[in-house]
């Protein structure tokens, strides 16, 4: 007969509750397959003033739209951009001179939506 330790039984249930924890539910979450577009303004900042030239990005691309393509607007000298992608998840980004590296995910509404882009 085999004997494990108390510590060896607990540790097995707590790694089996943590991977059963984590596949809970059994579906990663749904991603925006729409070919809907909107219209999407804002402003760009950098550390809280605004950007006064690059180009920021709007990449609708995912698992359900693999062939999406990215969408681009010039960034004004007021901060100002207005740029026309597809509505759901968007990864967005500023590009340009003095611009830090920066990325984040995005909701784009339907029926047009203001974004702002504050890089730290």
């Amino acid at each position: 007969m085999i004997r494990v330790s108390k510590p060896v039984v607990l540790l097995a249930t707590a790694l089996l509750l943590v991977v059963w924890g984590c596949n809970s539910g059994g579906s990663a979450p749904a991603v925006s397959g729409s070919s809907e577009e909107s219209t999407v303004k804002g402003t760009v900042t950098i550390k809280g003033k605004a950007a006064s030239s690059g180009k920021i990005v709007f990449d609708p691309a995912n698992t359900s739209r693999r062939t999406a393509i990215a969408r681009t607007a010039e960034i004004g000298k007021d901060g100002s951009y207005t740029v026309t992608t597809l509505i759901g998840q968007n990864i967005v980004s500023a590009e340009g001179r003095g611009i830090p590296t920066n990325r984040q995910v995005v909701d784009v509404k339907s029926g047009g939506d203001t974004v702002n882009l504050d890089i730290k």
